[in-house]
């Protein structure tokens, strides 16, 4: 059985907690060598194990860059964005995302980390990209590009893209909607292997659908088609033909089962 709770893990990435607490916390910013205003380009840079901390969440790096705006009496400053260089991590809540660089937008509540070991750690699962990881807090929208690779003991999901999508919850926090693996996914259990285009894993019905030459293989025994629907709550897969729409193929769905002598 596919076991597609593997997603719940994205309810954690750190940039949530940035997002929800950057209108209600002070902006602590502390580094080991130096903290430089500039006034005529209206930044701070800290240097050195620069740390910015704000409630319970943390963005680390060699060196962070943060620009302000002045209010109307020239006394007040907001700031609006801040950049982070070298050995990146934003850790909130036990969980931590690193990269060799990242910024965040403070009033779009927009993260986004890019460079080499792009990583995303919680509690239970571990989440790899290629490309970036970002999210937004105000489309409540985790973004995981290229070769990402979401794993949770043995189960693993690799697609071109990993989208996770939330909703309010009654805490006023965060919770998972859906899941969506983009492009080539591939779906890893010790017992099983899934592949096809698309994946979409609803949290409130608790099922999923795969569309695309959908194809699963359990050791030599395989079934092919066009669409898999899971339903989690009974642990009952079916597998559709396409009607015969897909030149080249009767539209037929196929199984090929060895039996044991």
């Amino acid at each position: 059985m596919i076991r597609f709770w593997l997603f719940y893990f994205l309810c954690f990435f750190p940039a949530v907690a940035l997002a929800q607490q950057a209108a209600r916390q002070p902006l602590e910013v502390t580094a080991q060598k130096t903290l430089e205003w500039d006034r005529t380009n209206k930044t701070f840079t800290a240097r050195q194990n620069a740390i910015a901390k704000q409630g319970l969440s943390e963005l680390h790096g060699d060196t962070l860059v943060a620009k302000y705006t002045e209010g109307p009496d020239g006394k007040g400053m907001t700031v609006n964005r801040i950049d982070a260089t070298g050995n990146v991590s934003v850790i909130s809540d036990g969980s931590t995302a690193t990269g060799e660089k990242g910024y965040y937008l403070v009033k779009d509540g927009y993260a986004e980390l890019t460079g080499r070991n792009l990583k995303l750690v919680t509690k239970t699962d571990t989440v790899t990209a290629r490309d970036k990881i970002t999210y937004s807090a105000n489309k409540r929208e985790m973004n995981a590009y290229g070769n990402a690779v979401a794993t949770r003991d043995d189960d693993e999901i690799t697609a071109d893209r990993l989208i996770g999508r939330f909703k309010p919850d009654e805490n006023g926090g965060s919770k998972m909607d859906e899941m969506e693996a983009i492009g080539n996914v591939v779906i890893t259990t010790p017992t099983e292997i899934m592949y096809g285009e698309r994946a979409l894993y609803l949290a409130g019905p608790n099922t999923a659908t795969v569309t695309g030459n959908v194809r699963i293989e359990k050791g030599p025994n395989v079934i092919e088609g066009a669409r898999g629907e899971i339903d989690l709550n009974t642990n009952l897969s079916k597998i559709f033909g396409d009607g015969g729409t897909t030149p080249g193929n009767d539209g037929r769905v196929r199984g090929i089962f060895y039996t044991e002598e």
